[in-house]
């Protein structure tokens, strides 16, 4: 490997955010300043730094690169409400996986992974095994923790925990929180997303660069910058009809509604379709430009996550799995996880299955997706646990951007509420 190569591996390796110079390069991978140089430069045109006025050339998320929110020892300590007794050097180190040592110790150390955890008891020959193995430990019920074991920790520079839950608790707690992580990496972000190099004007420049600009690139629609890279304005073709060749942009551009890196592509959708934009300009906290984000990109992400999704475990997911079509209704069965503290079921469970049943009317009778506009819910009786409810969807109005969808939901022979439904085609 070349070390041209070496650099770009070095910085795909770095963690986003990181700040990149040709002297740090040059210095840490012992080259000359323009070897460093040109593969900067050519990391920049790989989308992997962008270069800001402000903070310099840093390493970015590129398209359909996620940013993992890392689970570290530091966190497990703190979701299991433990004590550090040792290896405080191995904190930030990311979680892999744990293995409840509840067998013999040869049998354990067929789990052992590095940077795996360990969750036992008193068991001070599971301790030392899984440290040497370089496995963190994580000791349960409050056991005293001998002194050589700690001692081994702190060589090791492998995190060993102490707390006083059960090891039910405390793997139950673990469970739920990779759980969390694993939805959280489902989520797409704006950052996964955006195009980065993308033409923009300057606040300085006039309609007759516009235009020109419109015919360079059969773009209609352009974010305005001032000196500093900030976002101060968006321009379209609408912006300019009628207007002279010599107007400043900053005349006739329109305050802009920015994306953020780090919003969900969802709430970012949402907002355009709202507004009728087929564009938005993404900026860095400090509302410098990093580039746009188009309404197509966003809605074939959706698309995307929904048929490649590995996560079935938010409340929505649970609620659709759960209702079922039966004729012309959906049908869903009252489970306790749906009902509030009154053992009626809850409002949020209602809004959901409603929202799931329009979308799969409007889906199959279109095969298109929706944004739910408003929903006006009246409660006409209680709905308590094992009630089984259906739900009667039907649209009453209809049009080439929406739908009203008037829907009745029964227990038995009973109506226990009406919803209107308005939705948006996307």
């Amino acid at each position: 490997m070349s070390k041209h190569e070496e650099i770009l591996t070095y910085i795909e390796g770095l963690e986003i955010g990181r700040q990149v110079s040709v002297r740090s390069i040059a210095n840490r991978m012992c080259v000359a300043d323009g070897t460093a140089y040109r593969a900067i430069k050519e990391a920049e045109n790989r989308g992997l730094v962008a270069v800001n006025d402000r903070s310099g050339t840093v390493r970015v998320a590129s398209k359909g690169q996620k940013v993992a929110n890392k689970l570290t020892f530091a966190k497990i300590a703190e979701i299991a409400n433990a004590d550090i007794l040792g290896g405080l050097a191995g904190l930030e180190v990311e979680f892999n996986r744990f293995v409840i040592s509840a067998m013999t110790k040869e049998s354990v150390e067929k789990y052992l992974v590095a940077n795996g955890l360990v969750i036992v008891g008193d068991r001070k020959d599971i301790q030392n095994l899984a440290l040497r193995e370089q496995n963190a430990v994580l000791v349960t019920g409050g056991f005293e923790v001998d002194l050589d074991v700690i001692d081994y920790a702190n060589e090791m520079g492998i995190p060993l925990m102490r707390t006083s839950y059960d090891t039910f608790t405390v793997a139950n707690r673990i469970s739920h929180a990779l759980s969390n992580e694993l939805i959280k990496k489902d989520i797409i972000k704006v950052a996964d997303v955006f195009h980065q190099n993308r033409s923009t004007l300057r606040e300085e420049d006039t309609v007759k660069d516009f235009l020109e600009l419109v015919k360079r690139t059969n773009v209609s629609r352009f974010a305005v910058l001032n000196r500093y890279q900030v976002v101060v304005g968006v321009v379209a073709m609408r912006d300019v009809t009628h207007k002279k060749n010599d107007t400043p942009i900053n005349k006739v551009m329109t305050v802009p509604s920015l994306a953020m890196l780090d919003m969900t592509v969802a709430s970012v959708s949402q907002k355009m379709i709202y507004e009728g934009y087929d564009m938005m300009p993404v900026v860095h906290n400090d509302h410098t430009y990093a580039g746009i984000i188009t309404k197509s990109d966003l809605l074939q992400s959706l698309q995307k996550a929904q048929e490649e999704s590995q996560v079935a475990h938010t409340f929505s997911e649970d609620i659709s799995n759960r209702l079922k079509e039966h004729a012309s209704a959906y049908q869903l069965l009252i489970e306790p996880f749906m009902i509030n503290s009154f053992g009626n079921v809850s409002y949020g469970v209602f809004t959901e299955m409603v929202s799931i049943a329009v979308r799969r009317v409007i889906a199959k009778r279109h095969r298109r997706n929706v944004i739910i506009e408003s929903l006006n819910m009246n409660i006409l009786g209680a709905v308590a646990i094992d009630n089984l409810i259906e739900i009667y969807p039907k649209i009453i109005n209809e049009t080439r951007l929406g739908a009203m969808i008037d829907c009745e939901i029964y227990h038995v022979n009973n109506i226990v509420a009406k919803v209107l439904v308005n939705v948006q085609f996307s």
